[in-house]
């Protein structure tokens, strides 16, 4: 089943409101976790591909940016809230993403960019092929999982432009 999903206006809980002004080329693109450090057994065997999802969320997003020469985007994601999205059972409230974005460029120091990213499922509707709206209620762990990566590499992807 394919889906696509709309954001609410509040979905993105942004901690800074600056933005490289314009287009810029990539030239890599790292995510880091620390999934041990998550302390439940079964949280850290769910998120244990997380970081190398995302970086691909994201290279996905800027095929056409991607140049030897370019910024370099790293997210660290914070593992308190992976344990507790899981433990809740992707509660459509509290089932969050967060994680500090730095964009960095060695070329050009008016290309850093630094802020705090956060994405719920709370206020996002997502859709079957039809258009049919899906409750959370009824989505498996694994939807809600590629929701959340799908909308966190959306924001990264946003602060680009």
């Amino acid at each position: 089943m394919k889906l696509s999903h709309t954001l609410a206006p509040a979905l993105f809980a942004l901690a800074s409101s600056t933005a490289i002004a314009d287009v810029v080329p990539v030239s890599e693109v790292t995510v880091a976790a620390d999934i041990a450090a998550i302390g439940n057994e079964e949280a850290a065997l769910f998120w244990s591909s997380i970081a190398e999802d995302l970086e691909n969320a994201i290279l996905s997003k800027i095929v056409d940016r991607i140049e030897d020469e370019g910024v370099k985007i790293s997210v660290r994601l914070e593992e308190v809230a992976l344990a507790n999205s899981f433990e809740r059972n992707f509660d459509l409230e509290e089932s969050v993403l967060v994680g500090q974005v730095n964009i960095t460029d060695e070329n050009n120091n008016a290309n850093f960019n630094s802020y705090e990213l956060s994405v719920s499922l709370s206020g996002m509707t997502v859709v079957d092929e039809s258009g049919e709206p899906l409750l959370f209620e009824s989505v498996e762990n694994e939807r809600a999982y590629e929701t959340l990566i799908t909308a966190f590499a959306d924001g990264v992807v946003s602060r680009l432009d």
